[in-house]
């Protein structure tokens, strides 16, 4: 009976054709072995998502490449991909709207809402959109980019909240602060995390060298998809994972089943906890997987008909105190889009609508802050992360205690499945932390044969 059973279908099979696992898959293309990529979803990319048929073409994903990012620039350079200056599309150029109340940043200093003391009072040309910058400690308690999982660095592994009360932050900085926190309140993210993403953006020059793919983020999966010997399969939505001594058995939802002698699975943190595992995954490692936030976020877009900053004379973007959020103008192909972006508590009612209610929400909140957007934008698209079925979330960030208590255990391998995605890196975050994750799964499985 073993001279009779089933050949693999691979050496490796990938779950998930995201940044990381297509990373992954290459690497071990490269090495001489037999990759095939499964996909849930009817394109590539994961959270990598260029709007190509919405004007502007604006980007629903990640899009900003820091000067830091290697990997992520060698694959662009290997694609032949074209990069533009990320500065020369976005406007940076902020107005306040703090409380209803709509000013210039370079009225908040004097104003009668700034309830801010001291150094918070004066923030620059950021206003209190900088007041995470101020109490960032300086230098950094965390010496390198992977020193957030020292035994040392545990003592920040605290509410945020907790954190910028003990170093003097005043009750109005605190929440303002919480406005452009990924968690419901500054309490439910650790200040740990929050100071490993100030050391990272330290560590990459912050907004200096920033670029992007001057055709759309999208450009990159599919470049890379492309130089894989085998097409993605799209449409199979992985349902269950068996793993053996020998190999790895994939099941997906409509009962089919493909064979393999390892497993990458790159599936993202908020569809990950709905794969049944067998053996099933120790303990901490399930408990990581259930508990660890997957983070959410709505986006909602305009395109400008009219400029109407040449009617109120403020900045076409705008920082809110409101569930507003921030509004972000961009210069696109087809003129200005805005790009209004909820998480953390502005997100909070947003997240379990449904797109028609989100866009009467969003342009009555937009109109309500900048009287001169009525009539002179239009909604074009909406993006809202929770509800992707293929992706249940956005970027995961971590609680107060997750650290202390999880580590990096979601990294761990599982018998033959090798985990990825950015939420397993540890250096890097965003495009470069899902690169650097599917590099590490490969080499893990490479080292192993």
């Amino acid at each position: 009976m073993t001279g009779c059973a089933r050949a693999p279908d691979a050496d490796v099979i990938v779950i998930g054709a995201g940044l990381s696992g297509l990373e992954a898959a290459l690497l071990l293309q490269d090495a001489g072995l037999d990759v095939l990529v499964l996909e849930a979803d009817d394109r590539l990319g994961g959270r990598i998502w260029t709007l190509d048929g919405v004007p502007g073409r604006p980007e629903a994903g990640g899009t900003e490449i820091a000067k830091g990012y290697a990997r992520v620039r060698d694959m662009i350079t290997r694609l032949g991909l074209q990069t533009g200056n990320w500065l020369e599309s976005a406007d940076l150029n902020f107005a306040l709207n703090v409380d209803g109340t709509t000013m210039p940043i370079s009225g908040w200093p004097e104003s009668e809402l700034n309830k801010l003391v001291g150094k918070e009072r004066n923030t620059g040309p950021f206003g209190p959109f900088a007041l995470p910058m101020i109490y960032a400690p300086r230098p950094s308690p965390l010496s390198e980019l992977d020193s957030w999982l020292a035994p040392d660095a545990q003592q920040f592994d605290i509410a945020y909240g907790d954190y910028l009360r003990e170093i003097g932050a005043s009750e109005e900085a605190r929440r303002l602060i919480a406005t452009q926190v990924p968690a419901d309140s500054l309490d439910g993210v650790s200040a740990l995390w929050q100071m490993r993403l100030a050391r990272f953006q330290q560590e990459m020059g912050g907004l200096d060298g920033l670029v992007r793919l001057s055709d759309g983020s999208s450009r990159l999966p599919e470049g890379m998809a492309a130089m894989l010997k085998r097409e993605v399969r799209f449409g199979i939505q992985v349902a269950g994972v068996d793993t053996t001594d020998t190999g790895v058995t994939v099941q997906d939802a409509a009962g089919r089943s493909y064979r393999a002698r390892f497993c990458v699975c790159s599936a993202p943190l908020g569809v990950l906890g709905k794969i049944s595992f067998n053996p099933a995954l120790p303990g901490l490692h399930a408990a990581a997987v259930s508990r660890i936030p997957p983070g959410d976020n709505t986006s909602v877009y305009f395109h400008v008909k009219e400029p109407y900053w040449e009617q109120d004379g403020l900045p076409g973007a705008v920082w809110s105190t409101t569930t507003m959020g921030r509004v972000m103008k961009y210069s696109g192909a087809d003129g200005y889009y805005l790009w209004m972006n909820k998480s953390g508590a502005a997100n909070r009612e947003f997240r379990n609508l449904g797109n028609a209610e989100i866009r009467e929400r969003a342009m009555a909140e937009l109109v309500a802050a900048r009287p001169s957007t009525a009539g002179r934008v239009e909604i074009t698209a909406v993006m809202n992360w929770y509800r992707q079925p293929f992706q249940q979330g956005h970027i995961p960030f971590r609680a107060p205690g997750d650290i202390t208590k999880f580590g990096n255990v979601l990294a761990a391998p599982h018998g033959r499945v090798h985990f990825a995605g950015d939420y397993t890196a540890v250096l890097n975050v965003g495009l470069e932390g899902a690169m650097e994750s599917g590099e590490r799964a490969a080499l893990e499985i490479l080292n192993r044969i």
